[in-house]
Formats: C-alpha cells, structure tokens, sequence
C-alpha cells in the first residue's frame, strides 16, 4: 500500500494511523509540509550538539615522546585537520542525508529512492548553489582564492570521480544491480580520499606561511608588523590599537569547519551565540583593511605652480635593515630649471644617535630629475627590546624666490621595527609528580599549595607579558586542582617567574589522573623554547595527581576499570543543568534575551520543544565527547526517519515521486545550515578553502560513505547470507534481475536515478571548470568584479534549475 492510502505505514508516520489516511488530501498537505519545515530546523539543531561532539572528539590532545626531540614530551592533537574534515566533520555536516540512506535499508535490506536521490540532489544543491551565494557575498572589490590547493585537487577530483563511478556501478559494470565487491570498493574509495588529502595536506606548497599566536617568534611578528605598515600605511597614521587588529585580520587562524555550522544553526533558531556579539579586533581588523585599502584619491594640484612633497606619509624599516628610502618627488607645473629642496630629520619616540643617524642636506631637482631618494640610516638593535618606535623627515619651506611651493605630504613618520629578542620562555619542569596530600606542601584549607617555575632565557631585555591557564586531561577543574586564567609580567632583566596553583586531594576511589598547566600568547616579543613540550607555540606542563596506592574495594577497582572519573561525572551533571537553561532562554542566557530581536525569539519558541528534548543528550564532558557523539547521532536518525516518512507522505498526497522530493525539498532543507556557515565563512576568512573545499570533500564522502557503506552492508547480504528461490519475494519483484542472479541480488534501479547522476556530473564538471577559470582570468574563485560575479552566481543557479527540470522531467 502507499505510505499515504488506508493501511500504509512508515516507520513513524502517519502519527494518527488509518484514521489520519483519511483526512483530506488538501490539509494533509499542508500538515506534512508545516511538519517537513519543522524538522528540518530540530535536525539542525541535534546537528549542532552533534558538531559539538565532533570538536571536543577532534580538539583532544595528547602528550608523545617526540623523537625528533629525542625522546621528550611534546603535547599535539590527536587529530589531523584534514583527515577530522573528511571523516567526523563531514559525517556531521551530512549527517542526515548519510542516515537517511543507512536506516532506509532496514529492516528490508532493499534500496528505496528516497535516500540516493537525496545524497544526489544534496550534492547539486552543495556544489552549484552555496557556491553561487558564496560567490556574490564577497564585498564589492574583493575576490577570494583557494590556499590549499593540493587537499582541493584531491577533493575536487573526487567530487566528480564519485559521481561517475555510481553511473559505472548503476549502468555499465552491472546494471541495476550493486555486487558485493563494488559495494566494497565504494566503502574504501572513502579511505583511499581521507589518505590522498592527508598525503596532499602534509606536503603542502612550499613553507606554511605567518599564522598568529603559533608562528610568534619576535623576528615574525617584526614581519606581520613591517608588512601590515607596508600594506596599510603608506597615507594612514596608524595607531597601536589598529595595527594589532590589521595584524589578527591578516594572520589569524582559520576558524573551523564546525564553529561555522553551529553558530549558522544557532542564528536562525535563536539559540546561545557561539561568539560574542562585541567586534572582535578580525572584525576590526577586517573594516580597517576595507577602509585603508580604497586607493588615495590623487592631490589636486594645479599646473600654475611646482609643488615638491615626499612620496608617502608614513614609511616602515626593519632595524636590521641598515637604512630606508625616502622618495622626494616634484609634482604639478614642470620644472624649466633646477631647485633645491632642503630636508632634515627630527626626533619622535626614536632618537637621534642611538636609533638612526641624522640627516640634514639639500637634493637637486630639475627637468629631467623630478624625483630624488634619500638614504636614512638605522642604528643597529642594541639588544634591548623597545617596540615599535617612529621619527621624522620634513621638508624645509622654500624662500618666496625659489619658484616651487610644499605639497601636502612635507612630512613623513619614518616607523622603525624593533628586532631586538626579549628572551625566550619555558617551564623549569614539563612533567610534575603530585602526591595531593603530601606533608611537604603548603596546606591551604582542604586544598594544598605547589609552585612551578618560568624560565627566561637567552635575552631579558624589556617587559613581556604572558597567558597561564589550565586545561583539564582526567583531573577536572574545581574538583581535582583549582583552574585559573591568567596574565603574568616580567619585568626587565627579570628571568624567573613564580607560578602557584593548588590541588585538591583526590576522592579515595579516583585513580592517577592529569591536568596541564599552559602559557602561551607571549607580548613584548618574547618567544617559547620550540625544544620543550608545546614547541613554538607555547609551554606546557603535565601535572600527574598520584592516586592512592592502598588496596581498594572491588566496586572502585571496577570504577578503574572501566576509566570512570568522578570528577567527570560531576562536572557533567553541572553541565546538564546549563544545558536546559541554554534551552529555554533566548540566546541561551537571561542577559542575551534582553538583547535578542524579535525574528530571534519567534524563532527560538518555535523550536523550543526541540531544544528541550535534545538538552538531554549528555554534555560532551562525558567520555570525552563520544557519549554525546553516538546519543545524537541516535537523535539525528530518528528525527531523520520522521523527515523521511514526512517526505514520502507529502509526496504521495501532492502526486509526486519520491525522487522529486528528494532532490528539492529534502536536500535543499538538510542543506540550508551549510549554506549560511560557508556564505558567513567566504565573506569572513581571507581565503576559500572552507567555503569551497568543504562542499567538494562533503559531497564525495557522502557518496563513498553515505551509500557506500549501506549498499556494502546490503550487497554482502543477499550475495552470502540471503538464499532465493523460484517464486519467492525477489523473483516476483525483480523478475529481470531473477533471471541472472536466482540466488539474490541487492538491487539498485539505475531509472531516474542514473539520469539524476549523470546530468549533476555534468553540470558539476562545469562548475568546477568554471571555478577554475576564475582563478586563473580574475584572481580568484570568489568575489572580483561585480559583473562578472553575478554572471558566475547566475550562471551557477542556472545549472542548478537545469538539473532539477531535467531530473523531475525524466520522471
């Protein structure tokens, strides 16, 4: 029976049973839509508790013994960046059409259409229309490019690759039929992609370029610094304050791929901000460089009158550059004979003698000279470290007979960037044994007081300033030692620091377990020693909490056993209540409901019974985030059954197939979050690798894992475990394929389906294409000149209209 006549059934819905078939075709209708729209919006929320997980799961660090620093230990993540994109990343971003394909399948073990047509019409949906949005959301002006161009070959390729393989497997290998070794083969081309793009990531292009805060050695940030002055201040007086934003606009981090989904998720459902609305100095840094890189509107000077000015407001020099260039041009009416123009430096924040030499002379300009550089020594560093510092070149004012006038630009901050090296930092210990009770501390309270030690090395010059703060391995923050977050300072010349923090002593039942005591974000110039545990970055050290070593009963023997943590748990019950209270304010506050706008709170009590509900998924303190990860990977498949029996009733009261559902309204509901993050990461991040290169690695693994794994599961069932014979339900339902394979087949009608594919690989080939001619003609696959970005966008929508009319028409 149809899933929409009396006696038919998914496996939810119809929620009223027979009675509900019943109801008008009219208001079923627009029910099954209303409910449709709904659950799209609660699987984007359950999709950002699931992203969650997949950050704390991919975020985890450990401490190895490095041997390339022979033997000792060093703190890294447990996983690559890469390799997380394209296998828990991408399983979350596409967690709903990848379930929908897996549990379709049971308990029949037959393919249905919605969920390969949903995998298909997702993929159209990613690649042609978040690209086209992506493309037109950059500022007029500004283009974007991809910086890794190795992980996006490799992704690319493959996007198209997988689609073409499925036309191979569907048409031509064996058709209409899934053997069981290309259901297999399927399953490992995901494999042999996550292994490609690690390979490719690792090689990279050539060396890393500056990121902030990881690359913070003085010499680097002396560049960040001389190359944002170069860049930005050639006619602007640039403050501090905004050569440190310009500074994280143009060398912080890319944010990830999963931050971009939740805070897309939780803007249109009202839900707890990820960031802080406040600008942060990469949004102040953002609108500076949109504001200082408009061109300086030229000088209106007259041709009644020769005006001499030098060639820039400001200049910026190394200190070990040994000298700078200042350009003396003549500007306005041509000079008929020769001029001199006289020129002295004064003294700013830098000093005559000990930071650059004083000049004072005379240039000759004439008919044929209208331009003079003049050669400005710098002082070498004398080893203290002094910040940036800046002096003065001015032009002296002529006499009324010298037949010339000063322009504007007669005087000139010449900036000098210190390079002197403040010291470099370390921890006296990376390893600290803790015995919580022991006599030899300082008791204070319930909890005992320990000391550790920062080292400064190799340079002291100047004040430096860094960040301490803890971070929680088994031990737990407020339960086994006492967390802090903190800036410390050392003065001049000053080279130890003393770090006091205090533990608690363990519960008798708790085992040995770890905490890590961090310093990082170093000011002044100051470096860390790459050779201790935290490398270039920062210093960490390890402070193992010695368990009790007295013989326990069987019940806590069992807690070790199974790496409970006591501690954990509790946290974890303190973060359930948090939870429920992020659940029922606006915002996920009662401050941030005050602020919320109207759209904001409609949108959060609309989706308020879903929030409520999945509040009590487990807060990602659990197991380190795995118990979160599997409960709401449960909760996004059954709200992705409810969305697939959703569909198949709403298609079966308006007359449609399910394949056209599929590809509209089921993909572009599932797809709506990815769109908003990449279309806030294109407009957000300097380069197009997450707006781009995620839509291309997504799509690939939703076919190698999204059909290959359940159509591997289905194949190796009916070729070793089913048995048919004559008559049985396979042969009356696949007569054609009975007749060639009478023992079973797992079988995949190419129909509508092969048709859907082939047109998307075509029209993906052309997208592709086309993204890469912009990178070649325009400079970028993003953004660039108006016209020619909307003609990209429009172009692009256009592809995909064609795919959908060409899919539903072939019906």
């Amino acid at each position: 029976q149809p899933i929409c006549a009396v006696g038919g059934s998914g496996l939810f819905l119809p929620a009223f049973g027979d009675a509900e078939q019943e109801w008008p075709n009219t208001l079923r209708g627009v029910l099954y839509l209303l409910g449709l729209l709904y659950c799209f919006a609660g699987v984007a929320i359950i999709a950002d508790i699931f992203m969650a997980a997949i950050e704390k799961i991919t975020s985890k660090k450990v401490t190895i013994k490095d041997p390339k620093l022979g033997g000792k230990p060093r703190t890294v993540t447990v996983w690559n960046g890469t390799v997380a994109n394209l296998s828990l990343m991408a399983l979350g971003s596409s967690a709903p059409e990848i379930l929908l394909n897996v549990i379709g399948i049971f308990p029949t073990f037959l393919s249905g259409p919605l969920g390969p047509s949903t995998i298909v019409g997702s993929a159209a949906f990613n690649l042609l229309m978040i690209i086209a949005v992506c493309v037109v959301a950059i500022p007029n002006g500004e283009s974007r490019s991809i910086k890794y161009m190795g992980v996006f070959g490799v992704t690319a390729f493959f996007s198209v690759f997988a689609y073409i393989w499925l036309l191979f497997m569907l048409l031509l290998i064996s058709p209409d039929v899934v053997e069981w070794w290309e259901g297999v083969l399927t399953f490992v081309f995901f494999w042999v992609l996550v292994v490609l793009a690690f390979v490719a990531d690792k090689r990279g292009a050539g060396p890393p370029s500056y990121v902030l805060d990881p690359l913070n050695s003085n010499e680097e940030l002396s560049d960040m610094e001389f190359q944002v002055r170069e860049q930005y201040g050639k006619y602007k007086d640039l403050t501090e304050e905004q050569v440190t934003c310009l500074i994280h606009y143009k060398f912080a981090a890319p944010v990830s791929k999963a931050v971009r989904r939740v805070s897309a998720t939780r803007d249109f459902t009202g839900g707890k901000l990820v960031c802080t609305r406040a600008k942060t100095k990469f949004e102040i840094g953002k609108e500076l460089n949109d504001q200082l890189m408009v061109e300086p509107k030229p000088e209106a000077i007259g041709n009644d009158m020769t005006y001499v000015q030098l060639s820039a407001l400001n200049y910026a020099v190394k200190e070990s550059a040994g000298s700078v260039d200042v350009v003396i041009e003549a500007k306005g009416k041509a000079l008929t004979r020769p001029i001199q123009v006289s020129y002295e430096t004064q003294d700013g924040t830098a000093l005559k003698g000990s930071d650059y030499t004083a000049v004072k002379d005379t240039v000759t300009l004439g008919p044929t000279k209208t331009s003079e550089v003049v050669k400005v020594p710098i002082e070498k560093g004398d080893g203290q470290y002094e910040g940036t510092e800046c002096f003065y070149i001015t032009l002296q004012e002529p006499s009324s007979d010298k037949g010339f006038a000063l322009g504007k630009q007669k005087k000139a901050a010449i900036y000098i960037i210190d390079e002197d090296n403040p010291g470099v930092l370390c921890f006296d210990k990376e390893r600290m044994e803790i015995v919580p009770a022991a006599s030899a501390a300082l008791k204070v309270g319930e909890q005992t007081q320990w000391e550790l030690m920062i080292n400064r090395k190799n340079g002291s010059s100047g004040k430096v300033q860094v960040r301490l703060y803890t971070e929680d391995a088994e031990a737990v923050k407020g339960k086994d030692f006492e967390g802090f977050d903190y800036i410390v300072e050392l003065g001049p010349y000053e080279t130890t620091k003393s770090v006091p923090f205090k533990v608690m002593p363990n519960a008798g039942t708790e085992r040995t377990e770890t905490f890590r005591i961090y310093m990082s974000e170093a000011t002044g110039g100051a470096t860390f020693d790459p050779s201790t545990d935290g490398g270039a970055e920062c210093c960490v050290c390890t402070v193992v909490l010695k368990g009790d070593e007295a013989p326990r009963s069987k019940v806590k023997a069992l807690v070790d056993a199974l790496k409970m943590n006591e501690d954990v748990l509790a946290l974890g019950h303190a973060s359930y209540v948090e939870q429920f209270r992020s659940a029922v304010y606006v915002g996920g506050s009662p401050e941030a409901q005050k602020d919320a706008s109207k759209i904001e709170t409609v949108c959060h009590y609309v989706t308020l019974p879903f929030k409520i509900i999945f509040a009590t998924t487990p807060p990602v303190e659990y197991c380190g985030g795995w118990l979160c990860f599997f409960v709401a990977l449960g909760y996004v498949g059954i709200v992705t059954c409810i969305i697939g029996d959703m569909a198949e009733l709403l298609g079966c009261v308006w007359g449609i197939s399910e394949s056209t559902t599929a590809i509209t309204l089921v993909a572009v509901g599932t797809s709506l979050p990815d769109t908003f993050a990449s279309m806030n990461a294109a407009k957000q991040d300097e380069y197009a690798d997450n707006s781009i290169g995620n839509v291309t690695g997504s799509n690939s693994v939703n076919v190698f894992l999204g059909l290959g794994l359940p159509w591997m599961i289905c194949a190796i069932f009916w070729t070793f475990v089913a048995s048919c014979e004559a008559g049985d339900g396979f042969h009356t339902r696949f007569p054609a394929e009975a007749l060639q394979y009478p023992t079973g087949a797992f079988v995949v009608k190419a129909g509508s389906l092969g048709f859907s594919v082939a047109i998307f690989t075509a029209c993906a080939i052309t997208c592709i294409t086309t993204l890469v001619v912009r990178r070649v003609k325009l400079g970028g696959e993003l953004g660039g000149n108006r016209k020619f970005a909307w003609a990209t966008t429009v172009f692009f929508m256009g592809l995909w209209v064609v795919y959908i009319v060409a899919s539903i028409t072939n019906e």
